[in-house]
């Protein structure tokens, strides 16, 4: 099951579900988008078999370009997403849905090729080739939820170094090719 309030730090062990939940959203999204043009990808922790994550699905949806960008912002907050656009300091547009006590998805709108998206991409991509990493990453994850079960913001910028590490190898391997 998933969803998880806002505020708290709850990491579960992988869920076979997931990949359902996330096809349950994409179907919708793509109804939602129909009139548009959008690559949509399950990310984050919960798109990683077997590593434990908060009960949360994150999905990048990536588009062209900017005007579109923008546009599919109106549509999904006219669909009842709270949309939450932090274009200019973080390079994407959140919509979240579920309520503050019960957060379910976070769709992450951003252009493709950008900086973002590829950290996404690069992320999961690094991870899926190299198992060892989700270990060590899952035990970071477990160690700073219990340590920071009610402060999600320190939850995350304790991931921050160890993500940080991993892109930096993601990158070099990636962006050659």
């Amino acid at each position: 099951m998933i969803g998880l309030n806002k505020n708290l730090v709850e990491v579960k062990p992988y869920d076979e579900s997931w990949p359902c939940d996330f096809e349950k959203e994409n179907k919708i999204l793509k109804e939602i988008l129909k009139n548009y043009k959008v690559q949509i990808e399950h990310v984050g922790s919960t798109s990683i078999p077997g590593l434990s994550a908060k009960p949360i699905i994150d999905i990048a949806i990536g588009v062209k370009d900017e005007k579109t960008l923008f546009e599919i912002e109106s549509v999904m907050k006219n669909a009842g997403y709270d949309v939450l656009n932090e274009y200019e300091k973080k390079g994407e547009i959140l919509a979240r849905k579920g309520s503050q006590e019960c957060r379910t998805h976070y769709i992450h709108m951003q252009l493709i090729d950008s900086e973002y998206w590829n950290e996404f991409m690069y992320f999961k991509k690094y991870l899926l080739e190299h198992p060892e990493e989700i270990k060590k990453y899952e035990e970071i994850k477990k160690d700073l939820s219990q340590k920071y079960a009610n402060e999600r913001k320190k939850y995350t910028e304790g991931k921050n170094k160890y993500i940080s590490t991993i892109l930096e190898k993601a990158y070099n391997l990636y962006k050659k090719s």
